[in-house]
């Protein structure tokens, strides 16, 4: 990973075992989260947030984003404001769906 710095400074070692990423603008910072290929029993988080904050003009999240893009073979492009939500909705969707069949699972347990 000697070729992506950044990430390397950022702590991700394994770049084969990134699946995407999302970056989200705030008012304080902004904020890249990492997503991993992940399996059922791993042990290792399926993703990773970084915050960064205004006081650089946003060069370092650009760097990182740059090369996120690299690794993953994509072509960095300006997202507009509807695809970001409607992007935003998905993941909540899935991330929703998710928790509440773990709910549900924890509460047949108990019943059992």
């Amino acid at each position: 990973m000697s070729e992506f710095p950044i990430l390397t400074a950022m702590g991700i070692r394994h770049g084969h075992e990134i699946e995407r990423f999302t970056v989200r603008n705030g008012a304080a910072h902004d904020e890249l989260k990492v997503y991993f290929n992940q399996d059922a029993d791993s042990c290792r988080p399926a993703s990773l947030k970084f915050r960064f904050s205004h006081h650089d003009g946003g060069l370092a999240i650009n760097k990182a984003v740059s090369e996120l893009s690299r690794l993953l073979g994509e072509s960095p492009s300006a997202e507009g404001p509807k695809v970001a939500i409607i992007r935003n909705l998905e993941q909540f969707e899935l991330v929703m769906n998710a928790k509440m069949a773990e709910i549900r699972q924890r509460l047949e347990r108990i019943s059992a």
